[in-house]
């Protein structure tokens, strides 16, 4: 598909004339925070898959490896606990380095002699953690339940108040921009469609060519994409750049609200597909964010698990000696 550049829509100075005017400057900004809001919306999107792919055939496969290691390491400990000679604060020692490891890889785990191990070093019993939930968790969840029901009820009691002339006629001039708006997108739409209506067209090669076009022009119009449209009056010539110099503030103004909302509707969707992500990866709402910061995270993240993986194989091979599981206890701190 071909690409334009949004610039190309930018109001450019005439002339003879001293600067743009503000409605001018407010459309051309526009046209920039949409182009960076595409791109980013373009970046999350191709991210994604890339992230789940990598996710999937490379950092999950290392860290099954990395948590089996971590389930000998548990075993070994266990056994090494009563080894003669070790010392009660080494084996307290062995405790808490078997619970910590535990949490990581109980869930991950249906060995039931690592769930017992877990439990003998002083782990919760997990099978009963995942028990019914108790009567006042219940009254608890009742209790939101009713505060949302009641505050339900006073915004909608409020919102049925009476409003002052003042607010109605602001809503009314607000509806009005609204439709004023819209009929500017219908207009560009029109115009797009009579001049790339395949119907009309002889030639089977231009029939093909138009019927292209008016699908992404439908496709523009049905997600109310002004920018779209308008970068398709572009690139078929329907309009130039004295066409766009001349625009009148009427019509900039109507076409910066529309651009406006557009605007918007990115963000929203950028924020959506970044909190979705968020979630998944457990990233804290604080930390910062972005495509190309994602994937450094999981890079990064699959280079750590395998340095720990070689650096758990070595361990376990020397373990084998309790001397040297004692040697390592001592720099270890609970």
């Amino acid at each position: 598909m071909k690409k334009t550049d949004t610039k190309a829509l930018n109001v450019v100075e005439q002339h003879g004339q001293a600067s743009l005017s503000p409605a001018q400057k407010s459309f051309n900004a526009l046209l920039k925070k949409l182009e960076t809001e595409r791109q980013l919306l373009a970046a999350w999107q191709q991210m994604i898959p890339l992230h789940q792919q990598h996710y999937v055939s490379q950092y999950q496969p290392l860290m099954r490896s990395y948590h089996r290691l971590l389930a000998q390491l548990v075993r070994l400990l266990d056994d090494a606990y009563s080894v003669r000679g070790l010392s009660r604060h080494d084996q307290e020692k062995i405790s808490h380095i078997i619970c910590s490891v535990g949490t990581v890889i109980i869930g991950d785990s249906d060995a039931a002699d690592l769930k017992r191990i877990y439990r003998m070093h002083g782990g919760a019993d997990v099978d009963a953690a995942e028990g019914p939930q108790d009567d006042f968790e219940a009254s608890e969840q009742e209790a939101d339940s009713d505060r949302h029901a009641s505050t339900e009820y006073a915004r909608e009691h409020a919102s049925k108040r009476k409003k002052s002339a003042k607010a109605a006629a602001k809503e009314a001039k607000q509806q009005e921009e609204l439709q004023n708006a819209s009929q500017s997108v219908r207009e560009v739409y029109r115009k797009l469609a009579s001049a790339l209506h395949p119907d009309r067209e002889q030639d089977p090669l231009e029939r093909l060519r138009k019927t292209a076009l008016m699908q992404r022009v439908n496709i523009a119009y049905d997600k109310k994409d002004l920018l779209g449209l308008l970068e398709l009056q572009l690139e078929i010539e329907q309009i130039d750049q004295s066409r766009i110099n001349s625009l009148s503030e009427q019509h900039l103004r109507h076409y910066s609200k529309v651009l406006t909302e557009q605007s918007a509707e990115l963000r929203d969707e950028i924020a959506g597909l970044e909190a979705e992500f968020r979630m998944r990866f457990n990233f804290d709402q604080k930390e910062a964010m972005s495509p190309a910061l994602a994937m450094r995270h999981l890079k990064s993240a699959t280079k750590d698990v395998r340095q720990n993986i070689n650096a758990l194989k070595s361990d376990l091979l020397a373990f084998e000696d309790i001397k040297n599981i004692k040697a390592w206890l001592k720099n270890y701190h609970i």
